[in-house]
């Protein structure tokens, strides 16, 4: 069963395909969207929907033994929206599994970055191809960021849709940028919440890639569903799920195989997780590294301060450092502690850490960001990685006041949503970096 905003012609194939296997493959628009009736309002009705299908189900004279909810990105979010209706005691049947693929299960978990920032460009490609009408304008916001390099740019950031001839005011566009600027807690609109997620019932297959931006999603889900054996599958791509150069895997094929095992009544468990450090598949279980380990910059050689110039378009920044001597894995959440200080008030800090190989190839492995409100300490938690580092490996933690134009730009005058000045902000601080280790000694 999937439910999609997406458009059910594009599953097709794949419903033929189960077909021919005996099993029957139900496709639905969301409501608003495409062949679906009502008004299109993204995240807000996908409980009723789901139970209202769910009904409908329970009431055919076919009414299904076994259920699987299915989907990628906002259909994953229905998906799991379906699962928790159909978890209630008074039901006829219940979702036996959820195929979860680069999940979006509330607009903050999509628009917003875990500091509370909008998603400047996902927000507006989204919402400028898919967000705005019942149909998509596949590729609109990219044939019109070629004509105009700047449009990102425009102030103030809450009436940039209005450059592209969209509606401004919208509740799928404000909605967004006005939990961003109150400061909503960030979560607090999703389809499924944390404690919904742990009482279900339910197999998991859980599908993403390191280089996908809901990769914390994904593997929030896997650790989250504890009453039912959970799957999991990373590898090394984006969003799209595109294999890449290296560390192609059939997933598809190992997602039947898994769906199969359920049918079944013999739930499959299959672990395909990549190691890009090491350049190769693990079939372990993905854990936490229980060792933190902290990295100290040398204070003699290591800057602490930098302009983040809003007003320049410039953005300045700290590189530090560290050697590594011995060959360790890294798995889990890096994080970096920050004691910051900004006399303009409120900053941001962007941190992104890459891995510079012995033969001088840089690849940037996860990024977090931070905002504070006053001088104080800030704990920024990096994306989740599993990295093999080895010895002549060098880590470089970059230290910045924007990630403009995927995270909306701190314009120094209060107002990053609706203002229109720009100033520049003077920023320092002083910190560590910790690392989770699989194996090895606590803090060596």
């Amino acid at each position: 069963m999937i439910r999609t905003p997406y458009g059910r012609g594009w599953h097709l194939a794949e419903g033929i395909e189960w077909r021919s296997r005996g099993i029957a493959f139900l496709c639905q628009d969301v409501r608003g969207r495409h062949d679906s009736t009502g008004s299109w309002e993204p995240y807000v009705h996908e409980r009723e929907d789901g139970a209202a299908l769910a009904e409908w189900l329970q009431d055919q004279p076919w009414t299904p033994k076994c259920v699987i909810a299915s989907g990628a990105s906002y259909a994953a979010g229905t998906a799991w929206a379906f699962a928790a209706e159909t978890n209630s005691a008074d039901r006829s049947f219940r979702v036996d599994a959820v195929v979860s693929k680069v999940p979006t299960i509330g607009s903050d978990r999509v628009k917003r970055d875990p500091s509370g920032i909008l998603l400047l460009a996902e927000h507006l490609a989204w919402w400028g191809e898919h967000g705005d009408s019942s149909s998509s304008r596949e590729g609109f916001i990219p044939a019109l960021m070629r004509s105009d390099s700047a449009l990102l740019e425009h102030l103030p950031a809450q009436s940039m849709i209005e450059k592209v001839g969209l509606t401004s005011d919208s509740p799928g566009w404000v909605t967004p940028i006005n939990r961003a600027r109150e400061r909503q807690p960030y979560g607090s609109d999703d389809l499924v919440s944390a404690d919904d997620l742990s009482e279900l019932d339910v197999a998991g297959l859980h599908i993403g890639g390191w280089d996908d931006a809901m990769i914390r999603e994904t593997l929030r889900h896997y650790a989250s569903v504890e009453r039912g054996p959970q799957s999991l599958i990373v590898g090394p791509w984006a969003h799209d799920l595109r294999p890449g150069m290296v560390g192609e895997t059939s997933f598809g094929h190992l997602q039947v195989e898994w769906m199969e095992s359920i049918f079944s009544a013999r739930p499959a468990t299959i672990n395909r997780v990549f190691d890009r450090g090491a350049g190769e598949w693990s079939t372990e279980p993905y854990v936490m590294g229980a060792n933190r380990v902290r990295l100290e910059p040398d204070p003699g050689t290591a800057p602490f301060s930098f302009t983040h110039h809003a007003d320049e378009g410039r953005n300045d920044c700290v590189v530090w450092t560290f050697d590594m001597e011995v060959e360790c894995v890294l798995s889990g959440t890096p994080s970096a502690e920050l004691t910051v200080h900004s006399p303009e008030g409120e900053a941001d800090w962007i941190v992104e850490l890459s891995i510079v190989d012995s033969a001088g190839v840089s690849r940037s492995i996860a990024r977090g960001a931070g905002v504070s409100l006053c001088s104080g300490t800030l704990t920024i938690d990096l994306d989740p990685v599993l990295h093999t580092l080895r010895p002549g490996d060098v880590l470089s933690l970059q230290i910045a006041g924007s990630d403009f134009p995927r995270l909306a730009r701190n314009l120094g005058d209060g107002d990053r949503y609706r203002g229109t000045r720009c100033t520049a902000l003077h920023q320092s601080f002083s910190g560590s970096l910790t690392l989770p280790i699989l194996g090895g000694t606590d803090g060596e």
